[in-house]
């Protein structure tokens, strides 16, 4: 009776460390993809800053996705707009757009108020950091000016 009763102890020690194990890894994977500079940028009286940077696979296994969320507080007398094609991230010589079909943000914030939202690049796994600039569309032929930029390392590409 000893024994079953000390084989049943010894299994289910082994099973709870096992358990611990597993726990340790998912908060060290969580805990990489969160770590972001939380850099503020300030543009026409508007804060913006990345919150968080996460990675997941586009569904076929041939691209990344993506997903800054972003966090806007407009100090201005007036409202704002900020949309998710007012971005573009760049990485070494080439530049990618907002990802289309994706749920970006797009609003206007009023004055003293704050958003936040999302922003989704399609991307080749083989990128691993970039950099996030901000240029707001423009009307008519006017080229776009970047107003602000932030240097990104993209955690865990999968």
């Amino acid at each position: 009776m000893k024994k079953i009763f000390i084989a049943l102890l010894s299994v289910l020690f082994v099973f709870s460390l096992s358990g611990c194990a597993t726990d340790g890894a998912k908060q060290e994977k969580t805990n990489k993809q969160e770590k972001v500079e939380n850099v503020t940028k300030s543009v026409n009286n508007v804060d913006m800053k990345i919150e968080k940077v996460e990675m997941k696979e586009n569904g076929k296994g041939d691209k990344n996705i993506m997903q800054l969320t972003m966090h806007f507080k407009n100090e201005s007398d007036s409202k704002y707009g900020i949309g998710g094609n007012d971005f573009i991230l760049k990485s070494s010589d080439k530049t990618y757009q907002v990802k289309s079909d994706a749920n970006n943000i797009g609003t206007e914030i009023a004055s003293g108020k704050s958003a936040t939202g999302a922003v989704n690049f399609e991307l080749p796994k083989d990128v691993k950091t970039g950099e996030l600039v901000y240029q707001p569309v423009t009307p008519g032929k006017e080229k776009p000016k970047a107003l602000a930029t932030w240097e990104i390392s993209l955690p865990n590409n999968k």
